[in-house]
């Protein structure tokens, strides 16, 4: 999409009558919050269970964890499935709308992969999602 094509689509979005409030606010009013963005990229990794959070992501107590899954829950983001009875076993994973954020996590990863390369990479050079995979090959 040129940048032409977004201002337009952003203009028309703020002249519509119906707007309520701002779209973009409200995304991030779901993930803006400390550590929920790194609960749904562990999720699009893969389904996880609760201490594979708590491994992966360093920082997070368990009480937070579990403040932000029952959030997602809430919004339909997160999906929890209970798969053995004993001992008790649960695991977590996207729904269908959870996993729409794939695209707007990717975005801000390359946004910051391109323009802050120092804070993201230890060498410091700017690099691109298509760079990353062309390395694996």
């Amino acid at each position: 999409m040129s940048d032409k094509e977004c201002s337009m689509i952003m203009e028309a979005v703020y002249d519509m009558p119906e707007l309520k409030s701002c779209p973009i606010e409200t995304t991030f009013k779901i993930i803006g919050k400390r550590w929920t963005v790194l609960i749904i990229r562990e999720l699009l990794r893969g389904t996880t269970q609760f201490n594979r959070f708590l491994e992966n992501i360093e920082g997070i107590t368990p009480k937070v964890l579990t403040e932000r899954l029952r959030e997602l829950q809430r919004f339909g983001i997160v999906r929890r499935q209970i798969v053995s009875d004993s001992p008790i076993r649960v695991e977590y994973g996207l729904t269908d709308l959870g996993k729409e954020f794939e695209p707007v996590l990717l975005a801000a990863a390359s946004f910051s992969m391109r323009h802050m390369p120092t804070t993201v990479f230890k060498d410091g050079k700017p690099r691109t999602p298509d760079d990353i995979l062309m390395r694996q090959q």
